[in-house]
């Protein structure tokens, strides 16, 4: 399976940004190795989906400051 860069760029940027946890990137990363994509390519738009899914099943084990972080940067990160 074959990630566009930009995909792949968007990931190493919620790690860092402290975003996705281990835990996180790697229910991200099962998640999108289950995806069975058109022409076998994991795109920006599937990393968004995937990622904004787990972040949403996750929401409640989020503390008060990490939930204010997300909710200013979602639109910069998923749309």
């Amino acid at each position: 399976m074959e990630v566009e860069p930009a995909a792949s760029q968007l990931l190493d940027v919620l790690v860092e940004l402290g975003h996705l946890d281990d835990h996180m990137l790697n229910l991200v990363n099962d998640r999108l190795l289950d995806l069975s994509p058109l022409g076998g390519i994991i795109t920006l738009q599937d990393v968004r989906r995937v990622v904004a899914e787990v972040l949403f099943e996750q929401e409640g084990t989020f503390d008060p400051e990490f939930m204010r972080l997300i909710n200013q940067e979602w639109g910069l990160l998923f749309f």
